[in-house]
């Protein structure tokens, strides 16, 4: 059984899938989601393109690794969700970036600032565990903004991630003009040279 968890486009993972069947192997995607602290952690989420009898075979293995194991269907559908998951990633940490900005120039105290968002509707990911405000980072004991964005998931890493779904959805003709934007935004960090900064660095 081969086990591939790197982010790739789903017609990639289809491709090796098929080449790994026709020479006697069974072959599953599962990308996981999490970042750094979820590999350290022991806490991934592991997203599963294969079918039932490879899951099973694979599931011991990834249980050692991660909290959960989703079954999205069959090849390349782990793959295909992990680049949508990735997408609203992006664009989530997009707004909490720009909120956080705005509330400081507008004088409100980011700590309190961050305090009402996860007590609000803004709450998510990226403004509860990974909040982008270096001085939030420190005070809830966050990593990668209270480090000089070091140590998180690299900014470079994210516009390879949104690359390849802005690609997946031109490919189906789905349009996704945030998720566009996002991947230009995050192209304008690689130019600065900060792609290797955690992507709270936007």
């Amino acid at each position: 059984l081969f086990v591939d968890c790197s982010t790739v486009a789903p017609s990639i993972s289809r491709m090796v899938h098929n080449q790994v069947i026709e020479n006697g192997h069974s072959m599953m995607d599962a990308p996981v989601s999490g970042g750094v602290k979820g590999a350290i952690d022991g806490s991934l989420t592991f997203m599963a393109g294969s079918d039932s009898s490879s899951l099973e075979m694979a599931m011991p293995y990834l249980n050692r690794m991660g909290k959960a194991v989703i079954h999205c269907g069959g090849s390349g559908t782990g793959s295909a969700t992990k680049l949508c998951n990735n997408l609203a990633l992006a664009a989530q940490m997009a707004g909490i970036c720009e909120a956080m900005n705005l509330g400081e120039a507008l004088g409100v105290d980011p700590i309190v600032l961050a305090d009402v968002m996860n007590a609000s509707t803004a709450k998510c990911w990226s403004c509860d565990v990974n909040n982008p405000n270096p001085e939030v980072a420190k005070v809830k004991g966050m990593t990668a903004a209270a480090k000089n964005y070091e140590g998180g998931f690299a900014s470079k890493l994210m516009l390879k991630d949104i690359g390849l779904a802005v690609e997946a959805a031109q490919d189906e003709g789905i349009a996704v003009p945030v998720g566009a934007l996002a991947k230009e935004l995050y192209r304008l960090v690689e130019n600065r040279g900060l792609g290797e900064k955690d992507f709270g660095i936007l």
